[in-house]
């Protein structure tokens, strides 16, 4: 019955590991859909900066943003480091969608995980749809998070029997410790008993 309940459970987690893998893609697909909403917002507010820079520096946008942080009014050098890091935001956007839709699946995979947005990952996951993927890709990730995660109950479930088997072991050697030492004192004194005797037999044998 034992086995069985174990058996049971190792299919029901192999199958909701898989089950989640398989879900990997999707998810980093409505990421990357999340993603581009936020660079189409980040270029609209940065163009409305760069239009200036187009009539006042010749369209040099960096140019606009050193002059801006070397003028005297604080106002318009904090406005040049809105700018900078607004233009910093487009950048970054640019290059990790280019990294998740120009490579092939594994290294968008590995691009994905390293430069993951924990924030826009999180709205991602609240508005998150299921869906049920047959490409080759989902498949192979959900038979590596269900390979993966029985590995890792097995890691567990193993660390665990041997932590059990030595506060065992310990609690078992304490136990027969107290019993050593009271067979030692039993020995001991019949030791002692058998040398009174000995020593009674010498003397009576001698006084005859």
């Amino acid at each position: 019955m034992k086995k069985l309940i174990t058996t049971l459970f190792d299919r029901i987690l192999f199958t909701v590991s898989f089950i989640l893998g398989v879900q990997a893609p999707e998810f980093m697909q409505q990421y990357i859909q999340r993603l581009s909403g936020h660079l189409d917002e980040a270029k609209h507010q940065l163009q409305q900066f760069q239009l200036i820079a187009d009539m006042r520096f010749n369209g040099d946008l960096n140019l606009m943003i050193e002059r801006y942080q070397r003028n005297a009014d604080n106002a318009i050098a904090q406005t040049a480091n809105v700018i900078s890091a607004m233009n910093q935001r487009v950048t970054g956007f640019e290059t990790q969608l280019s990294q998740l839709q120009n490579y092939d699946y594994i290294t968008q995979l590995y691009h994905f995980i390293r430069q993951i947005d924990l924030v826009m990952a999180q709205a991602t996951l609240r508005d998150f749809q299921l869906a049920v993927p047959i490409e080759t890709g989902a498949l192979l990730t959900g038979a590596i998070f269900a390979f993966a995660t029985l590995s890792l109950q097995a890691a567990a479930i193993g660390t665990l029997k041997i932590s059990i088997y030595g506060i065992r072991g310990k609690s078992t050697n304490k136990s027969n410790l107290p019993q050593s030492k009271k067979n030692s004192k039993i020995r001991t004194v019949d030791s002692t008993d058998d040398l009174i005797v000995k020593s009674k037999t010498k003397t009576e044998q001698a006084l005859d």
